[in-house]
């Protein structure tokens, strides 16, 4: 067993968590905790001792819930065993949605039915690292960006385009003129769907809805 003398990971944009390779610590061991960071110690799969960005020579007094849970023997360089996740919390800003299939709208002014297509992008952040470590990471190892996209879409899409639909009724906005409210729907959609980030300590950055629209050669666009 070799023993860890640094635990630390280097930030990148692609990864939200990252768990160190090895859980064999001693006291002295050092804990570095970058500027965006934010590092739990694990135990039997309960989140313990929390650290901020900074360096942590490890002490049985700077970890006391993992202490108290398994007992550290006293003395210089006693080993212990632990996992340590670090939580990345940098603003990641240039994930992308959109709609796989057409959304079948009624135009309010037409009265007739066209599919819409909607593109845009959205910045996510970890705003409560341990409500995101509880519930979404579970067993896994990593915890990328793409990983995360990929969790929300079906729910987020599924709600979007009803939050569109809604929006293009309640505001009466023609299919033909709808990309000079994009302003508007975009700030709509995003005070929609934010709970449902917010629920797994997710914070939404920005959203941006950057097109909506018709095919040009359906015949529901052809006919106007």
């Amino acid at each position: 067993m070799a023993l860890i003398d640094v635990v630390k990971c280097e930030v990148n944009d692609k990864e939200l968590v990252y768990k160190f390779p090895s859980d064999d610590l001693r006291i002295g061991t050092q804990l570095v905790v970058y500027s965006g960071q934010t590092a739990f110690f694990v135990k039997g799969g309960k989140i313990l001792d929390q650290f901020e960005s900074g360096t942590y020579t490890l002490k049985s007094e700077n970890i006391p819930l993992l202490n108290k849970l398994i007992n550290i023997p006293f003395g210089n360089n006693s080993p212990f065993k632990a996992e340590v996740w670090f939580i990345n919390q940098l603003a990641i800003l240039d994930s992308k949605w959109g709609t796989a299939t057409p959304i079948q709208l009624e135009d309010p002014k037409y009265d007739i039915i066209v599919p819409i297509r909607a593109y845009g992008q959205y910045g996510l952040k970890v705003k409560d690292p341990r409500l995101f470590l509880e519930t979404l990471v579970g067993n896994m190892t990593s915890f990328s960006t793409e990983k995360v996209s990929s969790y929300f879409k079906g729910k987020v899409m599924s709600q979007l385009t009803d939050c569109i639909s809604c929006k293009i009724v309640q505001d009466k906005i023609s299919i033909l003129t709808i990309n000079s409210h994009l302003i508007d729907i975009s700030q709509y959609l995003r005070q929609a769907i934010c709970a449902d980030f917010e629920k797994y300590g997710l914070g939404l950055e920005d959203f941006t809805v950057m097109s909506i629209n018709v095919p040009e050669d359906d015949p529901s666009f052809l006919q106007n």
